[in-house]
């Protein structure tokens, strides 16, 4: 990944290059292939470079156009960019021959200007300063595969890809933001533009930014559209339709100087990434992908976790060459591991040790992109079905069937899950139909009706206040106006905040090893299309993943289709918090910083771990969050900078 940041002083004081170089330090490692610096009057932009594609060795950063006045900064990979070049060349904004990512979106700004954004496929985060105006414009792609946040002041505006490239800037004081905090203990997130420093907030995804003058716009340039349903006569057509697709998601992230990688598992998602690969390796030779390097988990003891007998033979059809990551050792809270927590963030996977060990690898093997998975599950997977559309087509034998089977799986009666899904569906299209439903007083009812939140036990009442009002203001974040149910849970799916800052960790995690992080199921296309479709198409009671495995069963033969089943590692987390991190555990909460400051009832809390390694039911998630976030306060909180409540 490359980096980025800039400094805009609305009052005309100067901004130096120390200055930049003191912001860029933090993260040093975003650019391996150079830091540079642009300085003008009462503004500063820096770049951070890491080369990955082609072009990027030939990019200059800042890119500066004097005739413009415009100043680049960049992360991005642009992924469109055959339909791209000839469009700007005929506007008259491109002139070079061999454009780079960079020169794209200076173009496309001088093509589109505030719009240009919606005009760009692939993972971006960028920002255009303009010298004359004294106007910054900023944007961030819609799936969140690049990082950015920003903190606005009365006489500046400061921006990076990582906070604590911005708490390192001149005269900004370190402090934690407690309502985000409390939002995170209680196994949520608050505002979707909250970060854990007071004062910086995370820039949006799929949001464009200006500011002059400091006066400040933000707003959404992206949503699926909502008023295009593709419907096709079979459900062979929707599945040539996904194949295509992940030809053009995969293809792009492929084209690297540096080798390739991939996180690959025993699941559909990773899977589907080798199979694509694979296919475009044997079908469009000469195009300019890498062949990528797997990465799979080897478990020796715990043989229950191991996947590699559904890995391995799809990777050896597919010509892709497999590196073991020996495992049974890397449970969470091993030795070292406040050295994997994040400065900026306690958010942290229960897996990390694994990942970590994946990116270390790859690091020896000098891999540039490497792959992951991460959204499948969110864009084509889920339990979201699609009850209505049965209803509406008068198939209430089918329905029928499918609502049996979903209670016998969840082990709960079919007449109270059956009302249950119907309660859901009503809530959901009161609050979607507010203005046309809102005078009548059952949908009045749904609409208003909050779901019921259970908080942790051990949460103090001062966080479970903040932690309140942390949910409902994140309950009301706007959804696209979908004419289904189903659609709009879909959207809701790919976009979770807790999927966000999932793919913000992998991509900081694979920063600091010099890796850029890249999901071909966070592709736009991808995302667009599965919500455009009917749900029905895409998962089924008893059927899950229908559509991904009627695409890839046209890359690979069906054998290693049928095969793919994703195995979560439970055990070597259960060993991580209740074996043989069990005492690391316990001295953590023990010793509790968060009870100091008076977030939780330290007690509680360790009775509560207690109990869990004991067979109580408790939420592991919120245990999870609780011991994380002990782990980040001592590794980043100095004994000066601890909150006190």
């Amino acid at each position: 990944m490359s980096g980025i940041c800039g400094w805009i002083s609305w009052d005309g004081a100067p901004v130096t290059e120390s200055d930049l170089e003191r912001m860029c330090r933090p993260v040093a490692y975003r650019g391996p292939d150079g830091i540079e610096t642009w300085v003008g009057a009462g503004a500063g932009l820096a770049h951070l470079a890491l080369y990955i594609t082609p072009e990027s060795r030939d990019e200059i950063q800042p890119l500066h156009d004097p005739e413009s006045g415009l100043v680049l900064v960049a992360d991005a990979r642009i992924d469109n960019r055959d339909e791209l070049i000839p469009v700007l060349r005929g506007k008259g904004g491109l002139q070079c021959d061999r454009p780079t990512d960079a020169d794209l979106i200076l173009a496309a700004y001088q093509s589109w200007g505030h719009d240009c954004p919606s005009h760009l496929i692939g993972d971006f985060a960028f920002a255009i300063w303009d010298t004359r105006e004294r106007a910054l414009f900023l944007a961030r792609d819609p799936m969140a595969l690049r990082n950015l946040c920003f903190r606005a002041e009365h006489n500046r505006f400061l921006f990076a890809t990582e906070p604590k490239q911005l708490t390192a800037a001149r005269g900004v004081t370190r402090e934690l933001f407690v309502p985000a905090v409390a939002a995170f203990l209680a196994g949520g997130h608050g505002s979707p533009e909250w970060t854990f420093q007071t004062g910086i907030q995370r820039f949006l995804t799929g949001h464009a930014l200006t500011v002059q003058r400091g006066r400040m716009r933000q707003w959404r340039y992206w949503n699926p559209d909502t008023r295009t349903q593709i419907h096709y006569r079979s459900e062979h057509e929707y599945a040539e339709h996904l194949a295509e697709l992940m030809k053009q998601a995969v293809r792009p992230r492929l084209r690297s100087i540096r080798p390739a990688g991939l996180l690959l598992s025993g699941g559909v998602d990773s899977g589907a990434v080798a199979a694509t690969a694979g296919w475009l390796l044997a079908n469009e030779p000469g195009n300019g992908v890498t062949r990528p390097t797997a990465y799979s988990f080897a478990w020796d003891e715990l043989r229950q976790c191991d996947e590699r007998h559904i890995s391995g033979p799809l990777a050896e059809y597919c010509g892709i060459p497999v590196s073991d990551l020996p495992s049974d050792d890397a449970w969470p809270l091993t030795s070292g591991s406040e050295d994997l927590v994040e400065e900026d963030t306690p958010f942290l996977f229960g897996h990390y040790v694994l990942l970590e060990r994946a990116a270390a690898r790859a690091r020896e093997d000098g891999i540039g992109p490497i792959f992951g998975g991460d959204r499948g599950d969110l864009v084509w997977g889920m339990e979201i079905y699609d009850f209505p559309a049965l209803l509406r087509t008068g198939r209430w034998k089918t329905l029928l069937h499918e609502l049996n089977v979903l209670a016998r799986w969840r082990g709960k009666p079919l007449r109270r899950l059956a009302r249950r899904e119907a309660i859901s569906v009503l809530r959901e299209s009161a609050r979607h139909r507010q203005k046309s439903w809102g005078s009548i007083p059952p949908f009045r009812r749904y609409a208003s009706t909050p779901r019921r939140t259970r908080w942790p036990e051990w949460l103090s009442r001062e966080m479970i206040a903040y932690a309140r009002e942390a949910h409902e203001e994140a309950w009301v974040e706007p959804v696209p106006a979908f004419s289904y149910h189903a659609a709009r849970e879909r959207y809701r799916a790919i976009t979770t905040p807790l999927h966000m800052h999932g793919v913000e960790a992998s991509e900081r995690m694979h920063a600091r090893h010099q890796q850029t992080f890249v999901d071909p199921w966070s592709d736009r296309r991808i995302a667009e299309f599965a919500c455009q479709i009917p749900q029905r198409v895409l998962t089924r009671v008893g059927e899950p993943k229908l559509l991904a495995k009627q695409a890839l069963a046209r890359l690979v033969p069906e054998q290693y289709v049928s095969a793919m089943r994703k195995i979560v590692p439970t055990p070597l987390f259960q060993r991580g918090l209740c074996g043989e991190g069990r005492a690391a555990a316990a001295d953590l909460l023990r010793g509790s910083l968060a009870a100091r400051a008076g977030f939780v009832d330290g007690g509680a809390l360790y009775a509560a771990h207690h109990d869990f390694c004991e067979g109580s039911p408790a939420s592991v998630a919120i245990i999870w969050r609780a011991l994380t976030l002990e782990l980040w306060l001592r590794a980043r909180l100095s004994a000066a900078e601890r909150p006190v409540f």
